[in-house]
């Protein structure tokens, strides 16, 4: 009887050892087979975010040029970067490049200093339109208070001759291209300028500062390196003359051992 009972045991415990190996050899194939995708997974998450910090990297450079840009130019035509960067988005939204937008807002300025001294075209065509040039206290208005004004009176206008001629008295060839930006007045100017804002697309002098640092000092960095460069070369220029001068008296010399080498596999080609 006791026999029988340990025979049944050790086939009991046979059967739960192979099921017990069965199932781990089982779990031991799924954890591999988890560690792979595990792995293909890993590698995929760290290749996109590879390839979304570079984008972000580009960007960030790119937004930095143009903050570099813009800060330049507002300085070059006397227009806050804040408020140009509004303009501009204004011009972009009319049809207007920044080239032609910089162009009569320069040319715009300058009108607006000889009118306010009583001299130039420009005091013709702000008076035809009705618009004073200098604020209740003399001073200058802002290009942007005074585009706003000009806005309304050409909003007020029928296009044709007249009104390109006007644009162009006023901002030089670049104004008729800029007709489309003003004919909506006032309002409507405000309102593409205001959504700029709305978009988060301008840049403060802060921002505009900071970029002008950053690209001179990459500057700065390359010219670094161009020394380092120069000054390697400058180094290396005996040695490189020397051997190179080397090479030039040792000419003949490896033509003719190219010959004789030549000439011999010539002769061992015509003899087999």
């Amino acid at each position: 009887m006791a026999q029988a009972v340990i025979g049944a045991l050790r086939v009991n415990l046979d059967l739960n050892s192979a099921k017990f190996s069965k199932g781990l050899k089982q779990s031991q194939s799924r954890l591999a087979s988890f560690g792979k995708m595990a792995a293909k997974g890993m590698l995929a998450a760290g290749a996109a975010a590879a390839t979304a910090a570079a984008g972000v990297g580009l960007a960030v450079r790119g937004i930095l040029k143009d903050a570099d840009q813009m800060a330049k130019v507002s300085r070059q035509i006397g227009v806050p970067i804040d408020e140009l960067s509004r303009l501009r988005h204004a011009a972009d939204l009319s049809g207007v490049s920044f080239e032609n937008l910089q162009t009569g807002m320069r040319r715009l300025s300058k009108n607006m200093h000889d009118a306010a001294n009583g001299i130039g075209i420009g005091r013709d065509a702000f008076q035809r339109l009705g618009i004073s040039v200098q604020n209740a206290d003399g001073s200058l208005k802002s290009s942007t208070e005074v585009m706003a004004e000009l806005s309304d009176a050409f909003q007020r206008m029928p296009d044709g001759a007249q009104k390109t001629a006007l644009a162009m008295d006023l901002m030089g060839r670049s104004g008729a291209s800029m007709i489309p930006m003003l004919n909506g007045g006032a309002d409507g100017l405000r309102a593409m300028m205001q959504e700029a804002d709305a978009l988060g697309i301008v840049f403060d002098e802060q921002t505009g500062q900071a970029a002008e640092q950053f690209n001179d000092n990459l500057d700065r960095l390359g010219k670094v390196f161009s020394s380092i460069a120069m000054q390697i070369a400058a180094d290396l220029a005996p040695q490189l003359a020397s051997f190179t001068d080397w090479l030039v008296k040792v000419g003949p010399t490896i033509r003719s051992v190219a010959n004789s080498i030549s000439d011999g596999f010539t002769f061992m080609v015509q003899v087999a």
